[in-house]
């Protein structure tokens, strides 16, 4: 799909082209796109034009999210763009080193202005290295002046002409100086990361329209491509069979809008929808009057849409005429063996649609699973959409036995491990005490058997462990994992992995994920971990063992833990798999 329209409305020709799945992941609204010589950041949703030819149907997801669409982001088959605006503004010359805002070093042709610099004629501008962000997720130009000048404040452009200077013997920020006319200077060692500027944010959006706020938060100094610079916070569904009568259908479809209206008006707008849909309205109105009387919460609804998809892996879902997009074929384990009584049910996912949405994005820091909104705003005001992706492919389901589930979670091991992480995980940061749920042991063990499963099958079946995603089922009577492969094309449906769904094929890989778990390369270090990764967030779990890709994990690579599975040096048989 094009981008390049710009946020003034004008059509210059398209800047670039990229997939529209990377909308939704890696170029979301908010996010810089490097363009060649030039970087531009993502417009908000207010600036796109979604068609209704391009709607994604999955209520469900809206209704999680409190819209009443999703639209997948406009392809260029429609002569429709996304929007984007040249960020970040202060550039620098190679030539001349000069270093200011881009339409003060800009060439210009007739009346618009060109990637050149206008002292040296052939030299491109290259745009800033350094930005400044704040975990309330604005973003601004790294504030070169104030840096040099140490937080004086009146510093005026005209009189405080700046220029870059690169070491080429030190590769460092120690090595990169910035210069003042005014004779000041200063390298930009200590420029980046927490505690560096010491300068409160200007609440500037500048992918709103410019929009700025007032903001308490300090600036923290960022390269301009960090990962922390654009965390995506992507929320997804699956679509599955579920038995739901008309009237239920209807509401859930509905209901993301009727939030909008009064009591009375709702009333009205029930019995239009009774008769767009063909149901009967007084039917509708006692539903939603039963369905409004305790309105669920968003960790509810969000519980409630991964209850659905647990049931339904759990189900026979035949294909019956080629155009179903769910087809499950589940088989009960019912051998005895050492591996076998720890595993009810797989389920050969032969077919899958999952919907993934953008719900907003974060700054500095990732992004809190657990609360209902997104601290990066895609539009300036509520919007009634999302932008979307649908992805089609496969997959394998595996129940675990959920009476040697919870003799594992009887174990002093379970608990402590679990107690272990929690305690890890606060002291890494105080300020969270109390806002932090204490980790499920339930959730470590499943969790962390499904890097080690997802590891295995990466090896036997050929996919790159990249393209394998998780999805875990650890609530309250639940014990699943669903390992599936799916993209916007054809690459994720090819058979490859749900052909090892087989019950010996499951137990195969197990018996492979518990021999390789048994030893790490980093042992007796990783082992014997009490605290690895950012945050603290995991225990025994390392780039040898546990760590997979980053878009592989729906949890970020933490929450993990290897002894629960094949246990401690001192106590080897308390792990889940350890026979």
């Amino acid at each position: 799909m094009a981008i390049g329209r710009s946020l003034k409305g004008r059509r210059p020709p398209v800047k670039a082209t990229v997939r529209r799945s990377q909308l939704i992941n890696t170029y979301g609204v908010g996010s810089i796109l490097p363009v060649e010589s030039e970087s531009f950041i993502v417009a908000g949703l207010d600036n796109w034009n979604p068609r209704p030819a391009d709607e994604i149907d999955e209520p469900r997801l809206c209704g999680l999210l409190g819209v009443s669409r999703l639209y997948s982001p406009p392809g260029s088959e429609g002569g429709s763009m996304v929007p984007i605006a040249r960020f970040p503004e202060w550039v620098y010359c190679p030539n001349c080193s000069r270093l200011d805002r881009f339409w003060r070093l800009a060439d210009k042709v007739e009346d618009r202005y060109i990637n050149k610099c206008r002292h040296c004629v052939t030299a491109r501008l290259v745009p800033s290295r350094f930005v400044a962000c704040c975990t309330n997720c604005h973003i601004q130009d790294f504030p070169y002046r104030y840096w040099v000048h140490r937080g004086k404040a009146d510093i005026s452009d005209s009189e405080h002409a700046l220029r870059i200077e690169a070491d080429a013997t030190d590769s460092t920020l120690a090595g990169i100086t910035i210069r003042c006319s005014c004779g000041q200077f200063r390298t930009l060692e200590g420029a980046l990361g927490s505690n560096s500027l010491r300068m409160r944010c200007g609440g500037a959006s500048p992918w709103l329209d410019g929009d700025r706020v007032d903001c308490t938060e300090q600036l923290v100094g960022l390269q301009r491509g960090a990962s922390n610079v654009w965390f995506a916070d992507v929320r997804s569904a699956l679509t599955v069979d579920r038995t739901q009568t008309d009237i239920e259908r209807v509401l859930e479809r509905i209901s993301p809008e009727l939030a909008e209206f009064n009591e009375t008006d709702v009333v009205v707008m029930l019995g239009l929808r009774a008769r767009q849909y063909h149901v009967d309205e007084q039917e509708l109105i006692s539903a939603y009057r039963d369905h409004s009387a305790v309105p669920p919460s968003y960790e509810d609804a969000a519980r409630q849409l991964r209850a659905d998809e647990y049931e339904a892996l759990g189900r026979s879902h035949p294909e019956m005429d080629g155009t179903e997009t769910f087809v499950c074929e589940p088989t009960v384990v019912n051998v005895l063996g050492p591996i076998h009584d720890r595993i009810e049910l797989v389920s050969r996912v032969t077919r899958l649609r999952e919907v993934r949405a953008l719900r907003g994005f974060a700054r500095v820091s990732t992004v809190n699973d657990a609360v209902a909104t997104s601290p990066g705003s895609l539009t300036r005001k509520k919007s009634t959409w999302l932008p979307a992706v649908e992805v089609l492919g496969e997959g394998i389901f595996i129940r675990l036995s959920d009476t040697a589930l919870a003799r594992w979670e009887r174990q002093k091991l379970a608990q402590d491990r679990a107690d272990a992480l929690t305690q890890a995980i606060q002291a890494a940061a105080p300020e969270r005490v109390g806002l932090v749920p204490p980790v499920s042991s339930r959730f470590l063990l499943l969790h962390s058997l499904s890097h080690a499963l997802l590891n295995e099958l990466a090896l036997d079946t050929g996919y790159p462990a990249s393209s394998i995603r998780e999805r875990i089922y650890a609530d309250k009577g639940q014990s699943g994992i669903l390992l599936y492969t799916a993209t916007a094309d054809a690459a994720g449906s090819l058979g490859g992995l749900c052909s090892y769904g087989t019950v010996e094929n499951v137990i195969r890989i197990f018996q492979s994920a518990t021999e390789r778990a048994e030893w790490c390369s980093a042992d007796p270090v990783c082992l014997e971990s009490m605290s690895t990764g950012a945050g603290a967030a995991n225990l025994a779990a390392c780039h040898s063992c546990l760590l997979v890709p980053e878009v592989s994990c729906e949890h970020q690579n933490k929450l993990l833990d290897r002894a629960c599975l094949v246990g401690q040096e001192a106590d080897p048989s308390a792990g889940f798999l350890s026979s």
